[in-house]
């Protein structure tokens, strides 16, 4: 074990966790930072690689464990005291994933025999990522304590940012530590501050002072306020374990297609067609004032171009179509499922315009139909998970629109889930959409990654 612990030895480093595709097929190291090993232990890995330069060679007293919020500004989910130096930064670190420095490998793999082991579920570390992909680091700490925000607490930090970008707006409870002098880092997901304010091979020695009472604010607002804080001793138990072994994968998982609106729409109205689950889906949109009967039909991609509209703005009777349009005797719905995209996928479109283009023409078509009275029937949904709802500034499409987020979907199939539980394929989009119930677009990431890991240790446990 290399630990040079020096007197100046108070320096913080922010670990940004759960980001880039690669997490999409694989297990990111960084998920055992939030539970014990085996032996009680606290074995901190701090991306991207595992590594830091000689520079914070025995300086890092703190780590802060956080994840993309938004623009400019991370949440912080976790926290690290007393950290330990693991790694050795003496040896050249290969960069490229698949490049394993042997000597670095083989000091890891005796730091973790000195500690009698190092396993997680039963399962030795170096089994559990030994085969997915990059290693020669799997631990570049050993931490003294670490720590979770107490109940009801949101944690989070705001870089120096342009003076064209908004800030994010929070709610009054939520504790926000303001950066003078760090902007947030666009490729690395790790930043290092010191009390100083730099520090030995820092290249952009600026912004000095407001670098060291951001350090100052740091301390104070965030680390050392123990009422923001619970340690955590979280370990993977049986009950995680029996858990996941309980979940099946499915084909929306091994496709990857958990975020495909396309696909998920596709899914919706198979389900929503057959007889056996009419009444399901009657009673959920009968909670929104919306009765769809039991005998309705259902359109995918229908064309929202108004045949018949002379002299009129082009723009707002042509074009798109419609994800799913419900039709019944006197009504219909129209429901725009919206994931990752955005109202207005297209830049030239216009606010609003998607919207008041469904608008007009499901109105135009009630009216060819059924006449006025049809029309009074018209129903707009925007399906939408609860980190992605969108801002709808026509005033009167914000009006005639109702949101309905996937958790609130979620919410009401979990209580009626014996009506579908023996499905199989209904089952796989229901897990589906528990993804789309978070707050944030980084959330899910992070309970995926621990689905991930709780399951290769599940599987590995059995085949020991």
């Amino acid at each position: 074990m290399s630990n040079r612990d020096s007197v100046d030895k108070s320096g913080i480093v922010i670990n940004r966790m759960y980001v880039g595709d690669y997490l999409a097929s694989n297990l990111g190291h960084e998920v055992i930072n939030l539970y014990q090993a085996d032996n009680g232990q606290n074995y901190i890995y701090l991306n991207s690689t595992g590594d830091f330069v000689k520079a914070h060679q025995g300086k890092i007293e703190y780590m802060l464990f956080v994840k993309y919020y938004g623009i400019g500004e991370v949440e912080v989910i976790g926290m690290a005291k007393g950290l330990h130096d693991v790694y050795n930064a003496e040896h050249k670190f290969a960069n490229k994933y698949g490049g394993v420095n042997e000597a670095i490998l083989a000091e890891q793999k005796a730091f973790a025999e000195d500690e009698g082991g190092i396993s997680y579920g039963g399962v030795p570390l170096f089994d559990i990522f030994g085969k997915a992909g990059q290693q020669s680091v799997y631990i570049t700490y050993k931490a003294d304590k670490v720590y979770t925000p107490a109940r009801g607490k949101r944690l989070f930090i705001r870089f120096r940012i342009s003076d064209t970008t908004k800030y994010l707006i929070h709610s009054a409870s939520d504790i926000v530590v303001e950066l003078e002098g760090y902007q947030q880092a666009k490729a690395s997901l790790k930043q290092y501050i010191y009390a100083s304010g730099t520090y030995d091979g820092d290249i952009t020695k600026k912004n000095l002072e407001e670098k060291r009472r951001d350090y100052a604010n740091i301390r104070q607002m965030l680390i050392d306020d123990k009422s923001l804080w619970i340690e955590s001793n979280n370990r993977v138990d049986d009950e995680e374990l029996s858990g996941v072994r309980q979940r099946r994968i499915t084909l929306f998982d091994i496709c990857q297609i958990q975020n495909d609106e396309n696909r998920i729409s596709n899914a919706l109205a198979y389900f929503m067609l057959r007889e056996e689950y009419r009444i399901l889906w009657r009673n959920f949109f009968l909670g929104y004032g919306i009765d769809l009967g039991t005998e309705y039909s259902i359109v995918r991609e229908e064309s929202s171009k108004i045949e018949d509209a002379r002299g009129e703005d082009k723009a707002l009777v042509s074009g798109g179509r419609i994800d799913l349009m419900v039709r019944t005797a006197r009504a219909m719905v129209i429901i725009e499922n919206k994931i990752k995209s955005d109202i207005n996928s297209v830049e030239e479109d216009g606010e609003g315009k998607q919207l008041r283009r469904y608008y007009n023409y499901a109105n135009w078509l009630a009216k060819q139909q059924g006449g006025d009275d049809y029309g009074k029937g018209c129903h707009f949904v925007i399906l939408t998970p609860k980190y992605n709802i969108p801002t709808i500034e026509d005033e009167q499409m914000a009006r005639e629109y109702r949101i309905i987020t996937y958790a609130e979907l979620y919410d009401y199939l979990t209580q009626h889930r014996a009506v579908f539980a023996d499905d199989d394929n209904f089952m796989a989009l229901y897990a589906t959409m528990q993804r789309h119930t978070y707050d944030n677009v980084n959330d899910y990431l992070y309970y995926d990654m621990q689905e991930k890991f709780f399951r290769r240790i599940a599987e590995m446990g059995q085949n020991r």
